[in-house]
């Protein structure tokens, strides 16, 4: 019989607010928007297959907009892990249905920089009343 490994948690104080932040965006989007993927509109999804993606890459926005409800939407399993989030689908469909006004907001809040523990407390007390 084959082991399966055992993920190693952080126990860092950052790293267990951000996987407590995460939890409560992925219930938030999941509560707002209907589980249909934002980028290839493939309905139903569910369990492993329904996802919470960002607009843009994680690595590029840095601590003020990581976990921003403005660029979160339910994606597949195919568009956010095997095409990398679709970001230019993504981008597309937001400027159609958010208009042009709100994606240019969030691209010039991407120069925003925070103190990332200070902030993520501040996000995590305001998710919770969500």
């Amino acid at each position: 019989m084959k082991k399966t490994k055992i993920k190693k948690v952080s126990k860092q104080p950052i790293a267990r607010l951000q996987r407590k932040i995460w939890e409560h965006c992925k219930r938030i989007i999941r509560d707002k928007y209907s589980n249909v993927c934002y980028t290839c509109g493939k309905s139903g999804l569910s369990g492993a297959n329904w996802h919470t993606g960002h607009m843009l890459p994680k690595a590029s926005i840095g601590a003020y907009l990581k976990y921003d409800l403005r660029v979160l939407r339910p994606q597949c399993y195919n568009c956010n892990i095997n095409l990398g989030g679709s970001g230019a689908l993504f981008i597309e469909n937001m400027r159609s249905i958010e208009g042009d006004e709100y994606v240019n907001q969030i691209l010039q809040d991407r120069n925003i920089t925070v103190k990332a523990y200070d902030h993520y407390i501040n996000i995590l007390q305001t998710y919770e009343r969500i």
